[in-house]
């Protein structure tokens, strides 16, 4: 299999005043294209930091990070975001839409930062919003919107660059079991057309969902 993501002994340190966090101590892993994985782990395991590492949110403090064989260490911030924004969809468990933006707007909104003009983008928006079900609420703000319409928002706007990962935080963290299940449901379709996905969860019926499971406790992968 293709490798996309290749993790090598990375170590993050947060230094809260004079008290010294460290939230990863040397994690090495390899994710492959098409793969669908969970990361699991306690409060506080490290599992979110790991998260913001692989979509570029966040640097490692120590480690080498290869992304589609190149190694990003080099990378300057311009080089990341562009990186983030192309190659990267979040799904988060707070769903993170823009509440006065309409669900076409927000899921535009990946689009909008890479310069494409508004007929086309609008295009690509609504033929993601109609791939997680959501067409008919296209002009609907999030506040207009149950706790699972606005994750399939969340969802499609994940998807509208076509990213090369889709890195999900508790997403159905929010939502009810039925609800949970159907967006579930989604990322399953996503998988079968070769999409790779890393969900982070505490859900041991989440992560049963995917064909890998990666346990990380005190920083470190245990299994």
């Amino acid at each position: 299999m293709e490798e996309l993501i290749k993790l090598v002994d990375i170590k993050k340190v947060y230094h809260l005043g004079s008290v010294k966090v460290n939230a990863l101590r040397g994690v090495s892993m390899v994710i492959n294209r098409g793969e669908m994985l969970s990361i699991m782990g306690p409060s506080g395991s490290g599992k979110s930091t790991l998260m913001h590492i692989m979509g570029f949110l966040d640097r490692p403090s120590e480690g080498e990070y290869i992304f589609k064989g190149q190694s990003t260490s080099q990378f300057d911030d311009d080089k990341l975001a562009f990186i983030r924004n192309r190659e990267v969809g979040f799904v988060f468990q707070s769903f993170n839409l823009l509440g006065r933006f309409t669900a076409l707007e927000n899921v535009e909104l990946p689009l909008v930062y890479r310069g494409i003009k508004g007929k086309k983008r609008r295009e690509i928006a609504l033929y993601m919003l109609k791939k997680v079900g959501l067409e008919h609420r296209a002009h609907h703000t999030p506040f207009e919107m149950s706790g699972g319409e606005r994750q399939r928002v969340a969802i499609a706007r994940a998807l509208v660059n076509d990213p090369a990962i889709i890195l999900a935080d508790e997403p159905t963290g929010n939502l009810d079991s039925k609800t949970g299940e159907e967006i579930l449901e989604i990322f399953d379709e996503l998988h079968h057309e070769g999409k790779t996905i890393v969900i982070v969860t505490h859900d041991p019926e989440v992560a049963a969902r995917t064909e890998r499971v990666v346990h990380i406790r005190d920083g470190k992968i245990v299994n």
